[in-house]
């Protein structure tokens, strides 16, 4: 897939909201009902934020698409996300040293023991703390518009896997840098990996259940 303008994933979800809406279904009212807030519906139909993985699965499996359009729009998803880290990099370059092994520094939260959605939380938690408590609206503003202050709430309550895109955005706002935070990617990933069936057999250094 090549370059996609980020308004055009708002686009095709518009016209599929549209389309529902004029077959008398109400997507709107179901994006409440899966805990989707309405102004976070209006916001990702503009354009104005891109949506998460998950969320935009949960936004889909309150519509009627085929699995070709689902993939489709997935697709669209990644190449803007990719277009949009590509840019920032451009704009901040930073080095990344992906075989460097992992050492915290003082006092900071170690995140290879976690074992669960839950101590991931605990964890998260921690590191807040640890990058100086910063306010919920400081958080968002540094996350250039991923993260929302009820979004950030809710990861820090929550019991299931927070979202990647905004547990990696909330990572970097509280001043985990790109070194450590290889080692939280990994822990998001051996605890997703646990969640579905068969696939933690698939990836190095994750034990299957």
């Amino acid at each position: 897939m090549g370059v996609v303008d980020r308004k055009e994933l708002a686009a095709r979800l518009q016209t599929i909201f549209d389309r529902e809406v004029q077959a008398g279904r109400q997507p709107h009212r179901r994006a409440l009902q899966v805990g989707i807030e309405e102004e976070m519906v209006t916001r990702i139909l503009t354009g104005r934020i891109i949506p998460g993985r998950r969320t935009l699965n949960t936004l889909l499996d309150g519509v009627l698409i085929s699995d070709d359009e689902r993939t489709e729009l997935q697709g669209i998803r990644s190449v803007i996300v990719q277009d949009i880290r590509a840019q920032r990099a451009r704009e901040s370059p930073r080095t990344i040293q992906h075989r460097e092994p992992y050492v915290p520094k003082f006092g900071q939260p170690d995140p290879t023991g976690i074992s669960s959605p839950v101590e991931l939380q605990q964890a998260l938690k921690a590191v807040r703390v640890w990058g100086g408590r910063p306010s919920l609206r400081l958080l968002e503003q540094r996350s250039d518009g991923v993260l929302r202050r009820s979004t950030i709430s809710d990861m820090l309550r929550g019991e299931s896997l927070p979202d990647y895109d905004r547990y990696l955005a909330f990572l970097r706002a509280c001043g985990i840098d790109d070194t450590s935070l290889n080692t939280w990617v990994f822990t998001w990933r051996r605890l997703a990996a646990q969640e579905e069936p068969g696939a933690a057999g698939w990836m190095r250094g994750i034990a299957p259940v």
